[in-house]
């Protein structure tokens, strides 16, 4: 019986410590992805001429919540929000083996409603506003930017990029979110991560899902 329990609780031990490895292994930032991750960046928009607002109807619904997106309202001038040092951010430290609190991919969902193309900028303490990505038409020629479609997201598209493979090293301090033409953007699902699977993806979070039913079933025997 003794031996029961010993063997039973090494591999519950075993079992945590492979579970919270996994976890840690794609350590992640989100911006945007709930309604309450909306609702924190909006304020911290503080210049464009555009208008941030939260949505609640148009989202990307195949993320971990799928209830909230943000909305940027293309009023004319720049078309766009944003904020060079946004304090929620943080710095994100990008790099090409990252660390403890150090990341190398970003992943986003976008959509356009109207005019020929949408933008998302990056700011970092190195070459300012130069790490941009557009779908579309790069309408105010803001450069360098990487086309990432050639025709404007009328529905909603997911994409990942590796910031080490397209910019180097840097530290994002701020983001803009450019619809570049009339009439609205839309992002959501926006995460900084270190390995190249989506982190906010239905499948990245099954493992944590599962694990109390395993742990169950290890407590009473039954595996």
């Amino acid at each position: 019986m003794k031996k029961t329990k010993a063997v039973l609780g090494a591999t519950l031990a075993l079992l945590l410590i492979l579970s919270l490895s996994s976890w840690s292994a794609n350590e992640h930032v989100i911006v945007l992805d709930d309604a309450a991750s909306v609702e924190v960046i909006i304020p911290e928009l503080l210049s464009g001429n555009g208008k941030a607002e939260l949505e609640k109807k148009d989202v990307y619904l195949e993320d971990d919540e799928g209830n909230a997106a943000l909305r940027v309202e293309a009023l004319g001038g720049d078309f766009q929000r944003f904020n060079t040092n946004i304090k929620s951010l943080g710095n994100i430290e990008v790099k090409k083996n990252p660390g403890k609190g150090e990341y190398r991919f970003i992943t986003f969902a976008w959509k356009k409603e109207g005019g020929t193309g949408i933008q998302l900028q990056l700011h970092a303490t190195t070459n300012t506003w130069g790490h941009r990505y557009h779908a579309g038409v790069n309408a105010q020629n803001w450069n360098p930017s990487i086309e990432v479609t050639p025709d404007l997201p009328k529905d909603w598209q997911i994409h990942t990029r590796d910031l080490f493979e397209d910019w180097g090293e840097m530290t994002v301090t701020g983001l803009a979110f450019s619809c570049s033409s009339l009439d609205r953007g839309f992002w959501d699902h926006l995460v900084f991560h270190q390995t190249e699977e989506d982190p906010l993806a239905p499948q990245a979070v099954e493992p944590e899902e599962k694990l109390p039913m395993t742990w169950g079933k290890l407590k009473s025997g039954k595996f």
